[in-house]
């Protein structure tokens, strides 16, 4: 019962959401703004500390949802999951992030704001089982702490490969992947 470390009560376990690109697409509204390329993560033409920026947070604010991102999420909630948002936003984004969740219909969680690189060492202690990310460095690592990590396909991060890492380009082909860790099993 390989699973069974990231399981809460039986037949659930906790989700990590990364929120930038991932659930909300962040990189359309910097493309709107910025000149920057989306093969090379995190994009070295925004300056250091860009999101803390009134500039910076207004465009957290504007971005849209991933389609059906909202939907599968509440799907894994009602069947008894816990879901975790962890995000490398600024904690100054607290209040923004809370707001645009509600406001598109994610279902309630908790919010974890961690620097870079950090996702990781919160998974494996916290017993997150499955994780959806987008970061190819953030993927990289947390392949060694949950059971499974599915990356939203982007420029920057479709040539990512990992035994644990699963490349999807619509929300709809991870409805239902939840599933295999409901009676404790993973298939592998």
């Amino acid at each position: 019962m390989f699973a069974s470390k990231w399981m809460g009560r039986p037949g659930s376990m906790r989700i990590g959401v990364d929120i930038c690109n991932t659930i909300a697409n962040v990189n359309a509204e910097i493309l709107k703004c910025y000149h920057v390329s989306l093969d090379v993560y995190p994009f070295p033409e925004l300056p250091a500390g860009f999101f803390s920026t009134t500039e910076g947070l207004t465009l957290l604010a504007r971005a849209k949802p991933l389609a059906g991102a909202a939907e599968v999420l509440k799907n894994y909630a009602l069947h008894g999951h816990e879901i975790i948002y962890i995000t490398s936003r600024p904690v100054i984004a607290a209040n923004i992030t809370r707001e645009w969740l509600a406001a598109h219909g994610f279902p309630r969680g908790s919010i974890v704001f961690l620097p870079r690189g950090y996702k990781k060492v919160f998974a494996a202690h916290y017993g997150i089982g499955l994780f959806f990310e987008d970061d190819p460095i953030e993927a990289a690592g947390l392949q060694e702490a949950v059971c499974q990590v599915y990356m939203p396909v982007w420029p920057y991060n479709r040539n990512v490969k990992g035994r644990y890492i699963q490349m999807f380009t619509s929300w709809k082909e991870v409805v239902n992947h939840a599933d295999c860790f409901s009676s404790g099993y993973m298939v592998l």
